[in-house]
């Protein structure tokens, strides 16, 4: 004999087996709620043998009229959520092996009991649509506020406007209306007190949140001049911040490197060599001919002791050999220039060596840089469209593509005052930052999206910057 039922918490046993429908007041239903309520109090999410320490003595004297002595409960809705459980009861004492057999079938209902329960999107979009509508006013209202504030507007302008003398009109009045707002606080003040002020303050407070009309208004125009900061999004990547750059000191085909990209490197290693075998070539040939330049001289040195004619070419033939000298050491100097050092100890970052490797290079070009490691700072790529006025030290916080979670924070130290041409054909001001004191960023290269702070500005110019500037864009004004 095996008995089963589904008890959910404040709806009672819904389903029992061995009957078709379930008499909420029988005594062994009313008694068996009891039993699951008391056995959810203490429930730990996990099924559970129910053992006599597990009730109370009430409980205990009941169990023997109604239900066999193994008792199995097995809770089927997580925390959070509405209680259920399923209790199973037999003679014969529950295995091991049954036990985990149902505990795999109750996490299926328990995963389905627990999204039938779980608030919908569209239930919660309800009730945030209901609290908005208690506190905005009927529409009716918001019809009469906006002719009011349409005629309001339609008057000023035919009045301040249109009149001769209004403007200035206008300024007097308005200064007289500030003095006005201003002269009441002030004279509230004198006559309450500070803390008396501040409890009419309140008072008021109140009174205007109670009215619909009046808390619309007071929240409008706290939204409109919310002052928020004003900021743009802009390309960026972590560059090098001091690097050496390695150029090309003459002109030449690239020949060996002796480094891999990424390498560590200490001052005064070997980066790469230009093709040597033409200006090995032209240093050989040109040392013969020093030497026989000065071979030639001294012959005509030694002959002129005895010859005159020989004594009138001493002159043209020095002159040759120390032409033919000077130029072997240009060579020479060209050559050992050929061998391009590191400047200082860092990392070379370059492309992939094969790609350089018997390309000619003009003088001047850049291969390679040597940066120092962890010297690293952000430099982004504003759009024309999207420049703004920021000042040196303003916040600029990078998020890499590669880890979108765990931005960089920086302060800009300077931005370009000319767009740039960028590969992709637009134009863009460059923007350097430097990493805040303490900041550790990845390795050079990545890139991602920088945030550019500017000033605070209200909540309504924030939104509608864009809009006006692509409608006077378009309109020409």
């Amino acid at each position: 004999f095996m008995l089963g039922a589904f008890w959910v918490e404040g709806e009672g046993l819904l389903a029992q087996s061995g009957v078709s429908h379930v008499e909420s007041n029988a005594p062994f239903v009313q008694w068996f709620c009891r039993l699951c309520a008391e056995l959810s109090v203490t429930d730990t999410g996990e099924p559970r043998r129910v053992s006599a320490n597990d009730l109370d003595e009430a409980t205990i004297s009941e169990w023997g009229d109604y239900l066999p002595a193994s008792a199995l409960w097995l809770p089927v809705s997580a925390h959070g959520v509405q209680a259920a459980g399923l209790m199973l009861v037999r003679q014969e004492p529950w295995e091991d092996d049954e036990v985990t057999l149902l505990v795999e079938w109750v996490d299926i209902w328990s995963h389905a009991w627990n999204k039938l329960h779980a608030p919908s999107i569209k239930g919660e979009l309800a009730f945030l649509k209901g609290r908005v509508k208690e506190w905005l006013p009927e529409r009716r209202e918001l019809r009469q506020e906006a002719r009011a504030l349409r005629h309001g507007w339609q008057y000023f302008i035919a009045y301040y406007f249109k009149t001769p003398g209004g403007i200035k009109k206008g300024l007097s009045d308005l200064r007289a209306l500030i003095s006005v707002k201003l002269a009441k606080p002030i004279n509230l003040i004198k006559m309450h007190g500070f803390k008396g002020s501040v409890d009419l303050g309140k008072a008021e407070a109140k009174e205007i949140w109670a009215d619909k009309r009046r808390r619309f208004k007071w929240l409008m125009v706290i939204a409109i001049l919310f002052p928020v900061r004003l900021t743009v999004l802009a390309p960026a990547e972590l560059v090098p911040a001091n690097p050496a750059i390695i150029r090309v000191p003459i002109e030449g085909v690239v020949g060996e490197f002796y480094v891999s990209p990424n390498q560590r490197v200490t001052a005064g290693q070997s980066l790469f060599d230009l093709d040597l075998t033409a200006l090995t070539s032209k240093l050989n040939v040109a040392r013969q001919e020093t030497q026989i330049a000065t071979s030639e001289y001294r012959q005509s040195s030694l002959q002129s002791l005895t010859d005159a004619k020989s004594r009138a070419q001493l002159v043209p033939q020095e002159g040759k050999a120390a032409e033919k000298r000077v130029e072997a050491s240009y060579l020479e100097e060209m050559l050992e220039k050929a061998k391009i050092k590191s400047p200082r100890e860092g990392i070379a970052l370059f492309d992939d060596p094969s790609e350089w490797i018997g390309k000619p290079v003009a003088a001047g070009e850049k291969v390679m840089v040597v940066a120092s490691p962890g010297d690293v700072e952000i430099e982004a790529w504003v759009p024309v469209g999207d420049a703004i006025a920021v000042s040196v030290g303003a916040p600029v916080t990078l998020y890499l593509n590669a880890t979108p979670l765990s931005p960089i924070s920086g302060e800009m130290r300077y931005m370009g005052h000319e767009a740039i041409q960028r590969p992709d054909g637009t134009y863009a001001y460059r923007l350097r930052a430097t990493l805040v004191n303490g900041e550790k960023a990845p390795h050079v290269g990545l890139k991602g999206t920088a945030k550019v702070s500017g000033s605070f500005v209200p909540l309504a110019y924030w939104v509608m910057r864009k809009p006006l500037s692509s409608l006077r864009q378009f309109l020409g004004i």
